[in-house]
């Protein structure tokens, strides 16, 4: 069994993650973990995540779950992402990192950290979009300077970054394979950390 750790366990996707976890035969839910001050702190991960009681409360100490695990998913924020790196290179642990909205700065210090550990990093997690990247970056490679790219997206109103990670991930392998420098050739309607949309 792989003895897994949740980071975020108090949202949408760490609830997800939680579930599919306890329902698998291979895994097994080996603490859950949210930012300091959560309400979710204490309460069982199982019950947060809308099943069945775990017996594993969510914490705000990741240093006294890493030893007890094999890997730390993560899809939280950039700061907490980064705090948790350093606590599981420490422990010489794995991680799965789906975190979005990391600056080029943070990407390249979350790159340098994780030469010490097992690590997955990326803005998306789906085939679908890792087979497009490779389509659209011979696209672009084909059709050169002839052609104008604009990437939309559309987004529940809860997403905090934008572009996402994804959307960014497209632009920058458009730029690459078409010899550009992303920050040179970028322009963008909504950048950095915005926050939620209002209601």
């Amino acid at each position: 069994m792989i003895k897994v750790l949740v980071a975020g366990a108090g949202g949408r996707m760490g609830g997800r993650l939680i579930s599919l976890i306890t329902e698998s035969k291979s895994l097994q839910l080996a603490g859950a973990i949210e930012k300091k001050g959560h309400p979710a702190i204490g309460r069982d991960a199982g019950e947060v995540a809308g099943g069945q009681r775990q017996d594993i409360p969510i914490t705000d100490d990741l240093t006294v779950l890493a030893e007890k695990a094999d890997v730390l998913i993560e899809f939280t924020a950039p700061e907490a992402t980064l705090a948790h790196i350093e606590i599981m290179a420490g422990h010489k642990k794995a991680m799965v990192i789906g975190t979005t909205g990391l600056s080029a700065e943070q990407v390249s210090g979350l790159k340098t950290k994780t030469k010490e550990m097992p690590c997955v990093f990326a803005p998306n997690m789906s085939v679908g979009v890792t087979l497009m990247l490779k389509v659209i970056a011979e696209m672009a490679r084909r059709l050169g300077d002839d052609y104008d790219v604009e990437v939309l997206e559309a987004h529940h109103r809860l997403k905090k970054d934008a572009p996402s990670g994804t959307a960014l991930r497209i632009a920058q392998v458009l730029a690459e394979a078409t010899g550009k420098d992303l920050s040179q050739v970028a322009a963008y309607g909504r950048q950095g950390m915005i926050g939620e949309r209002k209601r």
